[in-house]
């Protein structure tokens, strides 16, 4: 199954955020420049013949290790018209998850308003980790 014939394949679709933890780490940092970076991990949790469920693990963070380090959890639920092989989540996993790249950056970019007093808007998708 290819990346045109995974959105046919999907009845309905959920997405919630399951946990939060932000960490300011300094209220003073040294460094004048650093890396924004966001790694995320997925699990599949359950896989059934008309049901998929994940967890999304979204960490994001700047190193140096000064400012601030935000990890968020996602449990994503599809509705699936056919069943998918685990080859088929897999190689579309991007594709599958690519919704959340918006709300991780709303989120990212809310908490980082309060935490530093301006708002870090990242681009609006995921890497994922394989």
């Amino acid at each position: 199954m290819k990346n045109d014939s995974i959105s046919e394949n999907i009845k309905s679709s959920r997405f919630y955020l399951n946990k939060i933890v932000a960490n300011r780490i300094k209220e003073e940092p040294v460094e004048k420049r650093y890396n924004i970076l966001q790694k995320v991990y997925y699990e599949i949790l359950k896989k059934e013949k008309d049901n998929i469920t994940i967890k999304v693990i979204t960490e994001t963070f700047v190193e140096p290790d000064e400012l601030f380090h935000i990890k968020l959890e996602h449990i994503v639920d599809y509705m699936l018209k056919k069943e998918m092989s685990d080859i088929e989540v897999k190689e579309n996993i991007n594709k599958l998850l690519s919704p959340l790249g918006p709300e991780v950056s709303y989120i990212v970019s809310s908490i980082t308003k309060k935490m530093l007093g301006v708002h870090l808007v990242l681009p609006p998708h995921l890497k994922i980790e394989k």
